[in-house]
């Protein structure tokens, strides 16, 4: 064994290729060829004078000898990375890299306006995919191939790290300006009577807020649809006489450009009526999330100036 060809780069090979079981995902993991994760590969074999990672028809399976050598391998990245985050200085102007951002439709601008007027200007090299998520991205996030996500509530992973960078706190009517619905007390039996196009939010939930607290009370609510897609919704609301909710400030400010469309804050105390029909077992938000595996101090420092960029803007459109 000829310890002395183990490098860093091939422990982090070896690690990724612990996790995956697939050359395929380790390579777009680490942003490499799939030959080059090979010749890594062969390097471990012949220091380490075994297969380490046994080629199956459904992926790797890790050797005796992977499995006990894994312990170790995952402590000197750790210990690597403590060093290089606490003693090597990080410069933005000098850090290179690509990040795939995905999040719900309705923080899809606020993130490229938080990249360009704000994490840009101090790191000109790096470059970014700013996508509309629309299915579970768990497990992307997990392996490394999704760096961040913007949620409110779709995630389960214990593996995925969640940072929440403001609470919900209010809720918002979505109507057609002149609708019927502006005219009276904002209480759950006046909104119960209108037909209801769901902007759907929460993903953790069976039914719409209104219908599930007007079912409590007897009060039955005619759901028409429901959509993930602001604009969507802006059609049903303007060519019908449905009325919606949402959460997010920011489709409050988005809905304040579209001509004819109105909306309003609901009262506190039906506010935390609707609200106390969430039980996902954690403070109801919007939430940053990222996995653990990308520990450079590029990611790191991303991170940060992504959360606090966003939360930032929140506030300032709830005008504080």
């Amino acid at each position: 064994m000829n310890i002395d060809k183990l490098d860093y780069h091939s422990l982090i090979i070896f690690e990724s290729i612990s996790r995956h079981l697939n050359a395929g995902l380790v390579a777009n993991e680490l942003g490499m060829s799939i030959s080059s994760v090979s010749r890594h590969l062969g390097i471990l074999r012949d220091i380490f004078k075994d297969v380490l990672f046994i080629r199956r028809a459904q992926g790797f399976v890790l050797s005796d000898k992977a499995i006990q050598l894994l312990p170790y391998i995952k402590q000197l990245l750790h210990d690597y990375q403590v060093i290089k985050h606490n003693h090597i200085h990080f410069n933005p102007l000098t850090a290179r890299g690509h990040f795939k951002i995905y999040a719900y439709n309705e923080f899809t601008y606020v993130i490229n306006k938080v990249i360009h007027q704000y994490i840009l200007p101090q790191a000109p090299n790096l470059t970014f995919e700013v996508r509309t998520l629309s299915s579970d991205c768990s497990r992307a996030i997990e392996h490394g191939e999704i760096d961040f996500a913007v949620v409110y509530e779709r995630f389960k992973d214990h593996k995925i790290i969640c940072e929440m960078f403001s609470p919900t706190e209010e809720l918002f009517l979505i109507a057609k300006e002149g609708h019927a619905v502006f005219e009276d007390e904002f209480t759950l039996a006046n909104l119960c009577q209108y037909d209801y196009f769901a902007l759907d939010n929460y993903n953790d939930l069976p039914m719409p807020l209104l219908e599930q607290l007007g079912k409590t009370e007897g009060k039955a609510v005619n759901v028409l649809g429901a959509t993930d897609n602001i604009a969507a919704l802006s059609r049903h609301i303007l060519d019908g006489r449905a009325i919606s909710m949402s959460c997010n400030v920011f489709t409050r400010e988005f809905y304040s450009l579209i001509k004819g469309i109105r909306t309003a804050t609901l009262p506190s105390a039906l506010t935390e009526r609707l609200l106390k029909q969430i039980t996902v077992g954690r403070t109801v938000g919007n939430y940053l999330i990222y996995s653990e595996i990308n520990q450079s101090p590029t990611h790191h420092w991303l991170k940060q100036q992504l959360f606090n960029g966003i939360r930032d803007e929140w506030y300032l459109a709830m005008g504080r």
